[in-house]
């Protein structure tokens, strides 16, 4: 400051504010040009018949936040991911969640099914939560990561990727057609999951005072394994879709086929009223501590089931179209 400044430090509190996100290479330069940049501002206000005081409170006012100034000196990002390496950051981040919470759904429904441990709604409150969890834990670990890459990397190599791009990358022809492995694993995951279910419920539940026997156990073999045997088939042309990388006309036959057979025996058993334990409210009642005053519909099961079916078939030729 010249004579005519004040003896104020706000100058020199601002200076060190912008100065100490600096490194020693560049701070001691940036503190001297800042100094005189305010001297000038605070002179030319003095000179227009401002106070010191206030003259010196409008120039640092004037130059704004240090935090972002000593952004614009220094070369630190000013971002947590930058658009260097978004794309790889957002390709990452889909593929993890497009695997890991179809994963923890069905892990979580599994657990919940079989230890019938709580109350019905926590049967579906607990693996909403857990997805929850892994989404919150994905998300911070893999901006966390990204983040540390953007302020790691010199800062000529920031508008780059940190993988170098190539025409293996681009989508097929066909995009729209073409089955992924996230869509293989959750559809080869959740028909696995109901394999586990109906293969524990026809065996009989260990422990009838805390799971709930909802399937006859004493339904005859043939039956039982008409409706597991299409579910292994499911598995099977499911991976076999994923191999080929789409549908073709005699995987979608196999499909409608073992589709069709397992709608057309569970609802043949639904209205023979041979597939649901009779005494299910009871059942609940005891385990839960709910109701017991009301019964299984199996009309509304049956067309629920030929409605998912028919769902099922026709997106499956309307992939296989494609």
């Amino acid at each position: 400051m010249s004579e005519r400044g004040t003896a104020s430090t706000l100058t020199d509190r601002y200076v060190w504010s912008v100065t100490r996100h600096l490194g020693p290479d560049t701070g001691p330069d940036v503190a001297r040009e800042l100094r005189g940049s305010i001297q000038d501002s605070v002179e030319a206000r003095i000179d227009a018949g401002a106070d010191p005081e206030h003259a010196e409170r409008e120039a640092l006012t004037e130059l704004g936040d240090p935090d972002l100034l000593a952004r614009e000196y220094g070369d630190r990002p000013r971002y947590l991911v930058g658009p260097g390496v978004y794309p790889e950051y957002v390709r990452l981040l889909r593929g993890l969640l497009a695997v890991l919470l179809p994963l923890t759904l069905a892990l979580a429904l599994a657990e919940r099914f079989v230890s019938a441990s709580g109350d019905p709604g926590d049967v579906v409150l607990g693996p909403l939560v857990a997805a929850i969890a892994v989404t919150v834990h994905v998300c911070f670990w893999v901006t966390l990561v990204y983040a540390v890459i953007e302020r790691t990397r010199p800062a000529e190599a920031r508008d780059r990727p940190v993988t170098a791009w190539d025409t293996g990358q681009l989508p097929e022809e066909s995009p729209g057609a073409r089955v992924g492995v996230a869509e293989t694993l959750f559809h080869v995951a959740f028909t696995a999951l109901v394999i586990a279910l109906l293969t524990w419920q026809f065996l009989g539940v260990a422990d009838p005072a805390r799971q709930v026997q909802v399937l006859d156990p004493d339904l005859a073999l043939p039956w039982v394994v008409l409706l597991v045997g299409p579910l292994v088939v499911e598995i099977v042309l499911a991976l076999a879709v994923w191999r080929s990388g789409r549908w073709t006309p005699a995987l979608a036959v196999g499909h409608v086929l073992a589709s069709a057979t397992w709608a057309i025996v569970t609802v043949w058993l639904l209205l023979r009223e041979q597939l649901i334990v009779p005494d299910l409210p009871e059942r609940f009642g005891a385990v839960f501590g709910v109701a017991t005053d009301w019964s299984v519909a199996p009309l509304p099961l049956a067309v629920a089931v030929i409605a998912l079916s028919v769902w099922d078939v026709v997106s499956c030729l309307r992939r296989t179209r494609r």
